[in-house]
């Protein structure tokens, strides 16, 4: 594709249009060649920009230091987004059943269904118009799922799972295994029954390997729009509002409940039966032991500081009680 034809489609102002090459990649501002078209979203990487070998790099303006062709759009990461979508298109799957797929009794395929080899579809499935299931997944009884979804290898769904239209399920994740619940009897652990569901909603993706455990009785929820990293937990009877980011490693005990417009940043904890409000940001690393009002951002994590500073630190810190008691012999 031209740098022409691509500015028009980005609605587009070319300047400094050396030369109407083909456009075939889209890489960064280093690694960029003479095919390939870049962005500047931030003036921090000009000098990036600057000795770049892009054939066209967008941006918000025009840059006179740059001499590379520049395609001018009012939101410079929104156009090189939409670029990613121009020049790598989805590969076309055609409709069809493989003679390899197990597809139990009762089940309803819409429009359009692609399941790939080795599927197992138990008995009661209904699945929507243009989903695509891909090979060695298992979808257990009584699921239902939605219109133009994607589920990727090695995902297993237990059954009475409910997903909703447009929701992308990534390679090795797990739906509505039994919650992680026991009790107590004669000095052992004796496993709590889990009877209950999980929901999920519409347009969510869900990364690899992320588990989200059934409820002991009712629903564990995500909710439309949520967006869920690679290996993420979530624990039974959980509740998720809508569009909320749950980034990499973050895990939710049990019961507990999550507000709409949250993030929760890498490898936070939750413990079990907190509520978290909404639009709430908790901050990588921390631990949410009580509940959290909303709109308001959290933390609590320690950012990496030199060895030999932080042992001196936990010096200190184990000898604080004995240093208050000094300052303060009478109490």
């Amino acid at each position: 594709m031209k740098i022409s034809e691509l500015a028009e489609l980005l609605n587009g102002k070319i300047e400094n249009l050396n030369e109407d090459v083909e456009i075939k990649k889209a890489k960064s501002l280093k690694t960029a060649d003479k095919e390939s078209v870049s962005f500047l979203a931030d003036k921090k990487l000009l000098s990036e920009a600057v000795s770049s070998q892009a054939g066209a790099i967008i941006v918000d303006k025009f840059y006179p230091e740059i001499n590379t062709t520049q395609i001018i759009v009012k939101n410079p990461k929104e156009a090189f987004y939409k670029v990613l979508d121009i020049l790598y298109p989805d590969d076309e799957v055609i409709p069809s059943v493989a003679k390899t797929a197990i597809i139990g009794k009762n089940v309803k395929l819409g429009k359009n269904v692609i399941i790939k080899d080795y599927v197992v579809i138990e008995e009661n499935v209904d699945i929507g118009d243009n989903t695509v299931i891909y090979p060695f997944s298992y979808i257990g009884k009584n699921t239902k799922i939605g219109k133009n979804c994607t589920i990727y290898p090695h995902v297993t769904i237990y059954k009475n799972t409910t997903i909703g239209d447009r929701t992308i399920i990534h390679a090795g994740s797990v739906i509505a295994g039994d919650g992680f619940g026991y009790y107590q009897k004669n000095g052992k652990h004796q496993k709590i029954k889990h009877v209950g569901n999980v929901v999920i909603g519409k347009d969510i993706e869900i990364g690899a390997n992320t588990t989200i455990d059934r409820a002991m009785v009712d629903e564990t929820i995500v909710r439309d729009g949520t967006k869920i990293d690679n290996l993420v937990m979530l624990g039974h009877n959980v509740e998720v509002g809508e569009n909320t980011i749950l980034v990499s490693q973050v895990g939710i005990a049990g019961s507990s409940k999550i507000g709409k417009n949250c993030i929760l940043a890498g490898q936070v904890g939750v413990a079990d039966h907190i509520t978290i409000g909404d639009n709430v940001i908790v901050t990588a690393k921390s631990g949410v032991g009580k509940d959290l009002p909303p709109n308001n951002v959290y933390g609590s994590s320690l950012h990496a500081i030199e060895w030999k500073k932080w042992k001196k630190i936990m010096f200190y810190i184990y000898k604080l009680p004995d240093i208050i008691k000094k300052l303060n012999p009478l109490k």
